[in-house]
């Protein structure tokens, strides 16, 4: 994936249009820190959204294993804990 600063990417706006439709992903930066991904327009790779479903699913169990066992919370002890936290 290539990185371009937010300048250049204004001035060779036309040229990274090319290079996406081609099917190239384009992070814009400012300031070294990426701020945008331009990426072909129609839908996403088949294969990263199964990639990304089987890594959620993994997660999901992990979860699963780690709290079992463990009581749930209820939502005034989630609510409470976003309360403190903002304090």
């Amino acid at each position: 994936m290539a990185s371009i600063s937010a300048l250049d990417a204004k001035t060779r706006f036309g040229q990274l249009l090319t290079r996406v439709a081609r099917g190239e992903e384009v992070v814009i930066t400012r300031h070294q820190r990426p701020v945008a991904r331009l990426t072909r327009a129609g839908g996403g790779n088949p294969a990263s959204v199964r990639r990304a479903i089987a890594d959620l699913r993994r997660l999901r169990a992990k979860i699963g294993i780690r709290s079992a066992g463990k009581p749930k919370l209820s939502l005034a002890q989630v609510k409470s804990a976003v309360r403190e936290g903002r304090a």
